[in-house]
This record gives structure tokens, C-alpha cells and sequence, in this order.
């Protein structure tokens, strides 16, 4: 299955709709054979992306190359992409086997080389057996995987998924997104993988890009975008956050009584009259205090972690913590909060 990869590179994109700019002088630049996730609330431009590189919308202004080649206005057929959409979209009369092998028969392979093809591929997504199969004979999980194998059939230089899971429950989502991970490294496809799932984008990608209003708020690998985010909106869009009551004292803060640097300093925070630190609830740690200011008000176990909520100062902090660790602790015990963070995120103070 594999291939020579392509590069992808999309620079200056606008793209509006009844005078809305959906997509806002957008840059995106996709290495040959990553799989980068796009993440984000709906209506931020995601899946527009999407459909520009795929020759789906033309865009009012910017260029779309594939490996140097641009494409900007080429054809769906003629870019050699493969698509997978979280509707199934699979031919109802036709077998499992049938589906795959469809895009081989429109490019005028021979019966035999399609037919070798598509099993092969129904193998590679665990559907051997299914090969004969009609789409209402398989389970939603299950026909998902043939339309993967049908888009991966055609050797696309680059693969689109558009929230290929969201449709399925949570344990199959789980399994099908281990094996798209799988065969897109077997594969070597470039692929996009659009999604508003932040575990899924943390799991499966190579770098993820974050999206907010037409323009991407920070890109780059899970670790970074999870552990090092550069705006509050990156912060609390992937993963849990307490927003904590900060003191400024130029470019550091106090909180929870620890003095630590600001890792953004934008004028507008210096300028605030309140700020707010955002920190993550496993960077919290508890400490039994009979004087202390947090009183354990409630105790959620996760499998193999407890959120520790704490009632502390106004407000409520999460505090997550591997459950055996959190088994020390009662309800309406007195505690101490202490943060682990050398640095913080901090962001302007809401108002009640």
C-alpha cells in the first residue's frame, strides 16, 4: 500500500459565504505521509478546509498546491484524493467487496486486479470474512471500514476523513480510530483528518491544528497543543481546566500561593484590573491540612483516576489523581491545593 507521499501546502485561503468569511487568509502546510488533525467548535472552518483541498469549494482567494503542483482550480476527479465522510455513503446493492473495488472499475482496472485489490484491502481493515456482505449486513463500525478501504483503494496521494467516528458509539470509535491510525502509517497517505473529538485528535495525529473564526489558533504535535497551549481558548477547548484566581506582580504571578513566571503576556493581560490562572486539574496536588483553606466537597473515580473537587477560596477546583491515591481522602475534608506548574496560562479575569 505504499506510495510516494505527498505535500500538501495551502497559503492565503479566504473562503466566505453570504459575506461571512469562513476561512480568513489561511496558511496550512501538510509533510508527505503525516496525518494532521484539524480541531475545533463547529463553524470555525474546519471542514471547509477540507472541502477546498479536496476541489469541493473553490476558494475567493489563495492557492492549493499537491507536491508542488497547483491545483487550486483542477477537477475533484484529477487531485487524486480519497474521501472519507461520516455518513457510510456506501452503494446499497452492491457487496462489501463491490464498494472497494468501485473506484478501481471507474478507473478502468481490470476485474480480476480490482477484485485482488479490494479483498486485500477488506483483510487490512479486519472485513475478510464480510467480503460478500451487503452495507445493511454490517454493523456501523463495520461499514465505515469498507468506506476507508474503498477510499484507500485508489492510492490517493492525500486522504480526507471528515468526522469518520463521530456517528458510532464510543467503544468502536475507540478500536476504528487504533486502526485508521494503523493503515495510514502502513500507508504512507498523507491524510486530514477534520474532527471536533480532542482525544481523538491527541491520539491518532502527528500534529493537530486548532481552529477558532477561519484561523488556526496554534498548530502543532499533541504534546504541545495539550501540555504548552499559547491561547486560553487552546487551553480550554482540549482538555479540563480550573480557572484560578491570580496576582500579578509584573510579569509573574502568585497563585495558590506559588509565584510563578506568566507564559503569555499580551498587553491586554497586563492591562486587566483581575486575572485568572488556567490550570490543568492533574497539575493540582492535595495535602490533608486540618487548617486548610480547600474542603473536599465531592469525589468522582474515572477507572484509573478520581477528580478530587475541592471547594477553595469561591471557587471550585478539579484535582485529578490516580484513584488509589485519592482513596486517602474523604468528603468535607480540609485540605491544602498546590500547583506543580513552573509557568502559567493566564487570562483575563470573567466577569459573574
Amino acid at each position: 500500500m505504499t506510495r510516494d507521499s505527498a505535500e500538501v501546502s495551502l497559503a492565503g485561503i479566504n473562503k466566505a459565504f453570504g459575506g461571512r468569511m469562513v476561512l480568513d487568509n489561511l496558511d496550512l502546510d501538510l509533510a508527505g505521509g503525516e496525518l494532521l488533525a484539524l480541531l475545533g467548535p463547529s463553524g470555525c472552518g474546519k471542514t471547509t478546509i477540507l472541502r477546498v483541498l479536496a476541489g469541493l469549494e473553490t476558494p475567493d482567494a489563495g492557492t492549493v498546491r499537491i507536491s508542488g503542483k497547483d491545483m487550486t482550480r483542477t477537477p475533484v476527479r484529477e487531485r487524486g484524493i480519497g474521501i472519507v465522510f461520516q455518513a457510510y455513503s456506501l452503494f446499497p446493492h452492491m457487496s462489501a467487496v463491490e464498494n472497494v473495488a468501485y473506484g478501481l472499475k471507474v478507473a478502468g482496472t481490470s476485474p480480476g486486479k480490482r477484485t485482488a485489490r479490494a479483498k486485500e484491502l477488506l483483510e487490512t481493515v479486519g472485513l475478510g470474512e464480510h467480503a460478500a456482505k451487503f452495507p445493511a449486513q454490517l454493523s456501523g463500525g463495520q461499514q465505515q471500514r469498507v468506506a476507508l478501504a474503498r477510499a484507500l483503494a485508489i492510492e490517493p496521494r492525500v486522504l480526507l476523513l471528515d468526522e469518520p467516528l463521530s456517528a458510532l458509539d464510543a467503544q468502536v470509535r475507540v478500536h476504528l480510530r487504533e486502526e485508521i491510525r494503523r493503515i495510514q502509517t502502513q500507508s504512507g497517505t498523507t491524510t486530514l483528518l477534520v474532527t471536533h473529538d480532542q482525544e481523538e485528535a491527541l491520539t491518532v495525529a502527528d500534529r493537530v491544528g486548532v481552529m477558532l473564526n477561519g484561523r488556526i489558533e496554534q498548530l502543532g504535535s499533541p504534546q504541545e497543543i495539550y501540555q504548552r497551549p499559547r491561547t486560553p481558548f487552546v487551553s480550554e477547548f482540549v482538555g479540563a481546566v480550573n480557572r484560578i484566581p491570580a496576582l500579578r506582580a509584573g510579569n509573574e504571578v502568585t497563585v495558590l500561593g506559588h509565584r510563578m513566571p506568566m507564559s503569555n503576556t499580551a498587553p491586554e493581560l497586563l492591562a486587566a484590573t483581575g486575572l485568572e490562572a488556567l490550570v490543568r486539574p492533574e497539575d493540582l496536588s492535595l495535602l490533608a491540612q486540618s487548617r486548610g483553606e480547600g474542603i473536599v466537597s465531592s469525589m468522582v473515580l474515572r477507572g484509573p483516576t478520581t477528580s478530587v473537587v475541592v471547594e477553595h477560596a469561591g471557587s471550585s477546583l478539579r484535582v485529578d489523581m490516580p484513584s488509589h491515591e485519592a482513596a486517602g481522602f474523604t468528603l468535607a475534608q480540609r485540605v491544602e491545593v498546590h500547583t506543580r506548574r513552573s509557568s502559567v496560562l493566564v487570562d483575563a479575569e470573567r466577569a459573574a
